[in-house]
């Protein structure tokens, strides 16, 4: 069918379209006017792409096979980081390789971008950056001694750094936690309260800093719209708490127990010493940057705004779920 609009509406590639972060990513350009194509490995993925989104066949792995749909759009949004790179119990050494498996994979991505001369918009986590002395990161701190998260973003942010020097147009995006439908949050914490399963690693008194997915979706789509190239943007809500205190409110969100605190001797055999690190470990971040140049603001303020709304999304979707299933 024609559509008079296309030959004037943005176009973006999102890769990662069903995670967390890119799912809330495509439905903002979707509702902001944008053309969207979403990047999906095998037919199961291409069946959950968010509405309206175009699915394009392809692994992340290799770029170079899908650089026609590059060439298409005006700019392409990586959100992904895809899993099983990687086995085993995630120690320090395991969290190295894969960190640097990821690099290889942004290298060929910046790569086909260049030869492409299009745009990238790339995702980063606020740990790109080493927090100082009270817990706080700004962009034009040094670069993550590589606690945490801060060891993919150690090795992967000089292969970016290089692609730019060499001509990459490409802007970084690095949220805090984020929570919302997908990712993280919906399978190791949505999905377990509702079969009435709630904890925390450790005593839950480690300071977080999180970020709902719609409030980070608008932040791509403001640093498309306005962002400087070669720049890096810091977002998060207003105000940090504790993991504790974040658990214990989505158990009241989910009508589940009150979550308990598993101490992280006993969970660090199972998931590895880094991955407990990883999952408790985020500094407060400043995102002055962004509001003042991106004019961007989180329209969830705190997560006591932000949590509720994703609640109350997961059981509507949970419903529609369990409904059609009848």
């Amino acid at each position: 069918m024609y559509d008079p609009s296309a030959e004037y509406a943005r176009s973006a590639l999102v890769l990662g379209p069903t995670g967390a972060i890119g799912r809330a990513v495509s439905r903002e350009l979707v509702v902001n006017g944008y053309r969207v194509y979403g990047l999906a490995r095998n037919a199961e993925a291409k069946a959950r792409l968010p509405y309206a989104v175009v699915g394009v066949m392809g692994d992340i792995r290799f770029p170079e096979r899908w650089e026609n749909v590059i060439e298409r759009v005006d700019v392409v949004i990586n959100c992904t980081a895809p899993a099983g790179l990687v086995s085993g119990i995630m120690d320090r050494a395991t969290a190295q390789r894969e960190a640097e498996a990821l690099a290889e994979i942004l290298d060929k991505l910046c790569t086909t971008m260049r030869h492409a001369k299009k745009r990238l918009v790339h995702t980063f986590g606020a740990l790109l950056f080493e927090p100082d002395a009270q817990g706080w990161v700004r962009e034009n701190y040094a670069i993550s001694s590589g606690r945490g998260f801060g060891i993919r973003h150690r090795i992967a942010y000089p292969v970016l750094a290089n692609h730019r020097k060499k001509g990459l147009k490409a802007i970084s995006v690095c949220p805090g936690f984020v929570y919302g439908r997908g990712g993280w949050f919906e399978q190791g914490v949505l999905d377990p309260m509702a079969q009435g399963k709630s904890s925390f690693i450790g005593d839950g008194t480690q300071t977080m800093h999180y970020i709902a997915a719609s409030d980070v979706a608008a932040g791509y789509r403001l640093a498309i719209e306005h962002g400087l190239e070669g720049e890096d943007y810091l977002l998060a809500d207003d105000q940090p708490v504790t993991l504790g205190a974040f658990t214990r409110l989505v158990a009241k969100e989910m009508g589940a127990p009150p979550p308990v605190g598993v101490p992280e001797e006993e969970v660090a055999p199972l998931i590895g010493d880094w991955a407990v690190e990883a999952y408790t470990f985020c500094p407060r971040i400043d995102s002055a940057k962004a509001r003042e140049q991106l004019g961007w603001t989180p329209r969830l303020r705190t997560v006591e705004e932000g949590v509720p709304v994703v609640v109350r999304e997961y059981k509507r979707a949970r419903i529609a779920q369990l409904t059609a299933a009848q």
